[in-house]
């Protein structure tokens, strides 16, 4: 069915046109004749199919909706600890333990798919909390653990504070405790 408005092609029994959302004069199939032509005449005498004259359905009354806006509460910002990257400004909660790395569903932290991600081991380090205080571990990485101008041996575990500046090979990560 062609819309009236905008003459885009809708499919037959459509409500509203798909392109514009004009809505569509509603025909039924029903009101169509198909045209019969006597087999043994020639194929110009062929009848024109017209649709049968109907009355239109007058629409019930319905009243006008009064719509009221509500009114959502602003998104709150997390204070917990976080982890921010510093290329996106995407936050990582932190809980009690997490391991970083990339392509690996046992993680925590996936870092696939951000800038430089792919200089991230695939278990690269991990972050856990042990009383009170969030400590970062590198679990053998190929392009190393930074914390702020200071690089991480192997299994060597590093106390975060406030702002710690973490790279994991190019990835740049700040630590937030709140």
């Amino acid at each position: 069915m062609q819309c009236p408005n905008c003459q885009h092609w809708n499919e037959a029994g459509s409500r509203f046109c798909e392109e514009c959302g004009f809505e569509l004069p509603t025909t039924s199939v029903a009101n169509y004749q198909v045209p019969v032509r006597d087999a043994s005449a020639p194929p110009s005498s062929a009848a024109v199919v017209q649709p049968v004259p109907q009355q239109a359905e007058a629409m019930p009354d319905i009243p006008a909706q009064n719509l009221t806006p509500i009114d959502d509460p602003a998104p709150v910002a997390y204070t917990g600890p976080h982890l921010l990257l510093q290329s996106t400004g995407s936050i990582f909660k932190l809980g009690s333990a997490a391991v970083l790395g990339r392509e690996d569903p046992s993680l925590q932290i996936d870092l696939e798919g951000y800038p430089d991600g792919k200089f991230v081991s695939h278990r690269h380090a991990q972050i856990v909390k042990m009383d009170d205080k969030y400590y970062i571990e590198d679990l053998g990485s190929s392009n190393h653990t930074w914390v702020n101008d200071l690089k991480l041996a192997q299994g060597q575990q590093e106390p975060l504070k406030e702002g710690d500046l973490i790279k994991l090979g190019k990835i740049e990560l700040s630590f937030h405790e709140a």
